[in-house]
């Protein structure tokens, strides 16, 4: 299960913030994949969220319990604003 709680701790955390800039730039492939898309695994590997850029500063997340058609975004951004991380706003999209 996904909760704010288990996103907000600083290795998901990273592997988040991570997702989000491969994903404005581009390079989904460098995060398992393609294009502006890239997967979030747990310690285990396996995937648990989805991060899809769609430009403009805007990205939305899927994930839980019925893979790929709940919209996690929400907690994504509560777990982030938890951590005392600034928002993500604007990337390069043409690197």
């Amino acid at each position: 299960m996904i909760t704010v709680t288990s996103l907000s701790h600083p290795a998901m955390i990273a592997k988040i913030r991570q997702g989000l800039k491969a994903a404005a730039l581009g390079q989904g492939d460098t995060m398992g994949g393609h294009d502006h898309r890239v997967y979030i695994t747990n310690r285990k590997g396996h995937n648990i969220m989805r991060i899809n850029w769609l430009g403009g500063g805007k990205w939305v997340a899927y994930g839980g319990c019925d893979w790929g058609r709940t919209d996690i975004t929400d907690i994504i951004k509560q777990a982030l604003r938890r951590a005392n991380v600034k928002p993500i706003h604007t990337y390069k999209e043409d690197q």
